[in-house]
């Protein structure tokens, strides 16, 4: 489990770059196993400096606008980034190169860098333009498309339950005789489903005992919850769900203000990249979900 957590923390870290509010639309397409996310960051901004941005900030920009790495609900999610997901490739090819033992963590190994090379071809990431919204705040917004999204979400699945039936397997946050390791290991001889993705409703549920359910921050679950989120606790599990099964579609819009907002991006960002005169990104979302139908809809 060590080994999949540190492998999980590469391909999905937390993000860096702030902004104030993000909408994420997505639409799957279970004939031809695609899911396709449209996002939105709206009031983009650096927190290290009150004008201009950080040579780090800069950085973070520049390898977002070159590279293939996209947010999902900044710090309180997850980051995917594909340079990370090409180390952490080279890194268990070195390692399974070299031998390790015992035989179960060459099966960790191995389950991880095919889950790893299976994110890595069938993610693609593009980048929209950088504009001003209606607020005059930056903003942009990104086109992604995860071909393969069920054959993904069932090698995760599958790595989870290794990771966790292994002898020593380290359970992070909870302590030895901790009835949450039990929890676990029963639903991993189970081969619970942790993460599901049924027409258009992702779902994502976990061991969990009502006393750690009630240290989860309120605060947060209610923005969330705003935004058409559920959360909910029963039977030890906690399942939160993002959309409907029938729905044309999910979209989850929520505000991500850690930090006041402060115009400190706009001036650098219109210098290196430019910024996009009379952008609709309404118009925008409605094009891509309607190239995406005509890819990837079978009627």
């Amino acid at each position: 489990m060590k080994k999949l957590i540190a492998c999980l923390a590469v391909l999905l870290l937390p993000g860096c770059i702030e902004f104030e509010k993000q909408t994420l639309v997505f639409r799957h397409y279970p004939e031809t196993d695609t899911l396709v996310i449209w996002q939105h960051y709206e009031g983009i901004h650096g927190e290290d400096q009150e004008h201009g941005l950080s040579e780090k900030e800069c950085d973070q920009l520049h390898s977002v606008v070159n590279g293939q790495r996209t947010f999902f609900f900044a710090n309180w999610v997850t980051e995917y980034n594909a340079k990370d997901a090409d180390r952490v490739i080279i890194d268990l090819e070195a390692e399974l190169k070299m031998g390790i033992e015992p035989k179960a963590k060459v099966d960790e190994a191995r389950q991880m860098l095919v889950f790893a090379k299976l994110v890595k071809k069938s993610v693609t990431i593009e980048n929209g333009p950088f504009y001003l919204n209606k607020q005059q705040r930056l903003s942009a917004t990104q086109q992604i498309t995860i071909r393969n999204a069920g054959k993904i979400i069932r090698e995760l699945n599958s790595a989870l339950w290794a990771s966790i039936l292994r002898e020593d397997a380290p359970f992070g946050v909870f302590e030895e005789g901790d009835p949450n390791i039990e929890l676990l290991e029963k639903s991993a001889h189970a081969k619970m489903e942790y993460l599901t993705l049924q027409g258009q409703r992702l779902r994502f549920q976990c061991p969990l005992t009502k006393k750690n359910f009630r240290e989860i921050d309120v605060n947060e679950m209610k923005i969330f919850r705003k935004a058409g989120v559920t959360f909910e606790h029963k039977d030890n599990l906690i399942i939160v769900t993002m959309g409907k099964l029938k729905a044309e579609q999910t979209a989850v819009s929520i505000p991500l203000q850690k930090v006041a907002f402060q115009p400190n991006a706009t001036e650098a960002v219109s210098k290196r990249y430019g910024l996009a005169e009379d952008f609709d990104p309404v118009q925008s979302r409605a094009k891509f979900l309607k190239e995406s139908d005509a890819r990837y809809l079978k009627k």
